[in-house]
């Protein structure tokens, strides 16, 4: 079996223009993306549809920058990650369920550094502009950006607040600053659209949410869905 295969459960040239890239599998949201379901891999499970080609990578920032690594010898050109984040600091309009797009990260990724105080901001990274340009463009409806912290402990993130508002980022999750490094030395276009699934210190992650808040976050989930098909259709 080819080495690509073994891994990711499909052959390279099935490997769409688009690839969306899932850390884990949110309810319905394959069938919001045209796909029936995913072939697993070693590593990896994929499906492609006419328009893109779905990757469920596993959560964990070595998972998600591996997965773009391994497509670069692919025809992929436009990496979208579609994961959830929390909300640091609370602002206007933002609340669980919102959709958010990472502008700039900042990654905090050695669980050992952080757990000892080792660790300090690296060098923030973006997406790809023309790429989030064309999707905004596409997109038809406003969708904030902001300053993402990308963290490797769920249990440390209140000791490292300070961190955080000192990059002013407003929203936390894991993958996004590996995706976004891993696509420049992959030389693909990549962005990440986000969904806010907690708020730190008022909706914590372990926390159960009310019905409102479900209801918020399923809607949320259902319009990047549809955003991303539509805009991969478009291309």
């Amino acid at each position: 079996m080819p080495h690509f295969k073994s891994l990711f459960g499909i052959d390279k040239d099935q490997v769409q223009k688009t690839c969306v890239l899932l850390p884990f599998v949110p309810s319905k949201s394959l069938e919001l993306l045209g796909i029936k379901g995913l072939t697993n891999g070693k590593l990896f499970a994929s499906s492609s549809s006419p328009h893109l080609t779905v990757i469920k990578t596993g959560i964990g920032a070595a998972l998600v920058g591996d997965s773009v690594l391994y497509l670069e010898d692919t025809p992929c050109e436009n990496i979208i990650f579609l994961g959830s984040c929390g909300l640091i600091n609370p602002k206007a309009g933002l609340d669980i369920g919102s959709l958010v797009i990472p502008s700039t990260a900042y990654g905090w990724e050695s669980f050992s550094d952080i757990l000892n105080r080792r660790a300090t901001e690296s060098a923030p990274v973006s997406p790809n502009e023309k790429l989030l340009e064309l999707f905004l463009k596409k997109a038809k409806t406003l969708i904030p950006t902001s300053t993402c912290a990308s963290f490797a402990s769920l249990f440390l993130e209140d000791q490292w607040l300070p961190a955080f508002k000192k990059v002013n980022a407003d929203i936390i999750e894991v993958e996004c600053f590996a995706l976004l490094n891993a696509s420049l030395k992959a030389r693909k276009k990549a962005m990440a659209l986000l969904f806010v699934a907690d708020i730190l210190g008022e909706k914590p992650f372990n926390k159960e949410l009310s019905l409102t808040d479900k209801k918020s976050l399923a809607e949320g989930i259902s319009q990047a869905c549809k955003l991303i098909k539509n805009f991969a259709a478009s291309i």
